[in-house]
Formats: C-alpha cells, structure tokens, sequence
C-alpha cells in the first residue's frame, strides 16, 4: 500500500469524525516519518493503532477488490445480458432438462415423420426432425457439463480466496 493510499485513508478517518484536524495532523506526521514510532504518549499511541486498522482494512479491500476482478471469469451471462455464477444443480438440471426434451423431440419427430412419403419436402422433414433433436440432447448435455465445470472452478476459487482472506493477520500490522 502506498503512501498516497494511506494519506486518503487518514483524511477519509478526518473526514467521518473519527479523527480530529490535530490528531490528522500528527497522524499525517506520523505516517510520512514512518508510521508513528518516533514519539510516544497516549495520543500517538491511539493513532499508532488507527494507522494500523487502516492499513489492516486497506489489505482487505485489496484482497476483495482482487477477488471481484477474478470472479467474474466464472460467470455465465444469461438472456438479456444479464450475469450470474453457475451452480452445479444448474448444470445438472440443464443437462437432464435438455437432454429429457431432446430425446422426446427426437422419439416425437421419428413417430411423427415416419408415416410420411419418401418424396418432396417430407423426405427432408424425415431426418431434420428428428436430428434436431439429438442436436438438442447433445447441446444441452455438453452445455450442463460446462456449467458444473465453471460451479466447481468457482467453488474451489472462492475456499482460496476465503483462505486468503482469513491469512491476513492484524496483528501484522501493528
């Protein structure tokens, strides 16, 4: 973290009222001398320990805003655009749901062009039909599995980012 972020940090402290302008001001002292150590007493103490929050929130957020940037590689968008995170009860049940209404496309399409002559335009409705529908089976098939693939990817990324998280130690900081 930069100086410049920590800077910011100390103003948006003023800012709030958790600081006042002469704690600020020994606060901004303190950092730019190089976090505080070169004094003592109550007050450069508790701003010592304010220096320390901020710096212990700031990694947080680096770690957050790190993890946002990273999620969205596991996202799916729907229709209309919208985006969501796959789940594997999602991928499972457009794997079956599709698959269930493709092979019933398909068995309808083979009963239903079966009777029909073998000349003209019925002798191409006998085979697209019926090969729509294992287009279909197959698509949704291959499509279910891609989304339990992105769920697990994003389930085994969320644990590291949460271990990550987790790992950083506050005490670090003081």
């Amino acid at each position: 973290m930069s100086l410049a972020d920590e800077l910011k940090k100390l103003d948006d402290l003023r800012r709030a009222g958790t600081l006042t302008d002469a704690e600020f001001t020994k606060a901004k002292a303190a950092l730019i001398a190089g976090g505080g150590s070169s004094g003592s007493g109550p007050v450069v103490d508790k701003l010592g320990e304010q220096l320390a929050e901020v710096r212990y929130q700031n990694e947080l957020e680096r770690i957050d805003r790190e993890w946002e940037i990273e999620k969205e590689k596991y996202m799916l968008t729907g229709r209309y655009g919208r985006r969501y995170l796959p789940t594997t009860g999602l991928g499972l049940g457009t794997a079956a749901g599709g698959g269930i209404f493709g092979a019933f496309w398909t068995v309808m399409a083979f009963a239903i062009t079966s009777g029909a002559p073998d000349v003209g335009p019925f002798q191409i409705a006998k085979v697209f039909f019926p090969l729509f529908g294992v287009v279909f089976t197959i698509g949704s098939i291959i499509y279910g599995v891609h989304m339990i693939q992105k769920a697990n990817a994003y389930e085994q990324a969320f644990a590291e980012y949460k271990s990550r998280r987790a790992a950083v130690d506050p005490a670090d900081f003081r």
